[in-house]
């Protein structure tokens, strides 16, 4: 059992143990109401049935007005719309109809509230608020049906959807992640599909304390069931492992379990190939009819692989390069060559410059139009994007597949 103030209202996620609210302090705005069983009620719970519970005082005047007033009536128009409607007045409004019909009811006394016509005197401020929230529901029903004619089509946001897929990652990625880091860092993953057992009792405690996780989980990529963690891009323990690698990687004095460059032989490629991991920034200028641009700066990640030496490149495709993610190492490299090879590319970057520059000002076109395909499909007018790249493109990682000798 938690009990809290409306502080835990907002932006905290209780779905993992809880499946019950009770409202002990009933609010004016029934808003708050939907916000505190939103944090039970929301995705991952694995509960069946949510309980939620108001309590009140039937001899408590304050909380009958509050029932009144605004609890049964946002309920009402939930049913009917199958979604809530804000109250229409500002909290002062709402609060004098409150303050009036309590006053009223005290004036009469308790007793006195149950004779017939008491509440004649309190009917005209509560109807009146009822009759404006009515208004906005119906002004709220018409829109929703009008932006329903002319909703999207799936087709005209098709790309947008797949790209953001493909950058923010999937299931699959979450896993990688997690069963190739964590046992770099002590850790032991055991996977029994479609279920991740997690010990991190081997995890030295400084990481652990900066990962947010302690002792054994048992995590699951899709939906989760009771006693299991719901391992997504976005949990915190996935968000922690991944900073954590990024951060000690780009820190030349760290301790880091990933690196910036290296050497592998792999059944993969045919010819020398190298994946470069670059970092585009651009100035996105978003400028309206009346206004002065609204610049923001923008990060994007990128691969680029090109085959043979820096000064000769052969650039492959994107899904090519994408493709070379996945390979395996099968053979040993030399420190001393890997280290020359890497130097090589290193001492070429000025000759492959040009294309980084030329992808990054293509890539600044590709956001662009997404931009005013986006703004064409939701029937948006007098709003301009431009987008301009900062230069030159940042070189994050170097890394170079060599084929497997061939066996004469």
């Amino acid at each position: 059992m938690l009990v809290a103030t409306d502080c835990l209202s907002e932006g905290i996620n209780l779905q993992d143990h809880f499946d019950a609210v009770l409202h002990y302090d009933l609010s004016w705005n029934p808003t708050r109401h939907e916000q505190r069983e939103g944090r039970v009620d929301r995705f991952g719970q694995t509960r069946k049935v949510v309980r939620t519970i108001t309590f009140y005082g039937s001899d408590n005047p304050i909380d009958g007005i509050v029932l009144d007033v605004l609890l049964r009536k946002s309920r009402t128009i939930r049913r009917r719309l199958g979604t809530s409607v804000p109250v229409p007045e500002d909290p002062e409004s709402v609060m004098e109809a409150i303050f009036e019909g309590l006053l009223l009811r005290e004036q009469a006394g308790f007793e006195a509230q149950r004779l017939p016509g008491f509440d004649e005197f309190f009917r005209p401020k509560r109807e009146d608020l009822h009759r404006r929230w009515d208004l906005a529901a119906e002004r709220g029903r018409r829109s929703r049906t009008m932006f329903a004619q002319e909703s999207l089509k799936p087709e005209e946001v098709r790309r947008e959807l797949e790209a953001v897929r493909a950058a923010i990652g999937s299931g699959a990625d979450v896993e990688r992640l997690v069963t190739t880091a964590l046992p770099r860092l002590g850790a032991t993953v055991s996977a029994e599909s479609p279920v991740l057992t997690i010990d991190l009792s081997g995890v030295p405690q400084a990481i652990r304390e900066t990962l947010g996780a302690e002792g054994r989980i048992r995590a699951r990529l899709d939906q989760p069931a009771e006693g299991e963690v719901h391992l997504t891009r976005t949990h915190p323990l996935v968000a922690a492992l991944a900073q954590y690698v990024l951060d000690t990687a780009l820190d030349p004095q760290g301790e880091a379990i990933a690196s910036r460059c290296g050497v592998i032989r792999t059944q993969a490629v045919q010819r020398r190939t190298t994946l470069l991991l670059l970092r585009y920034r651009f100035d996105v200028a978003t400028k309206t009819r009346s206004g002065e641009p609204h610049v923001q700066l923008a990060e994007d990640a990128g691969l680029l692989a090109f085959e043979g030496a820096p000064d000769e490149p052969t650039w492959l495709p994107p899904e090519r390069a994408e493709a070379l993610l996945e390979a395996e190492p099968a053979g040993n490299v030399p420190p001393e060559q890997a280290r020359e090879l890497v130097g090589r590319v290193v001492e070429g970057l000025a000759h492959l410059g040009p294309h980084l520059e030329e992808t990054a000002r293509a890539r600044a076109e590709a956001i662009r139009e997404a931009h005013d395909r986006v703004r064409r499909a939701a029937r948006v007018t007098g709003t301009r994007t431009t987008v301009e790249p900062k230069l030159p493109v940042d070189v994050l990682g170097t890394y170079i597949l060599l084929p497997v000798p061939k066996v004469t």
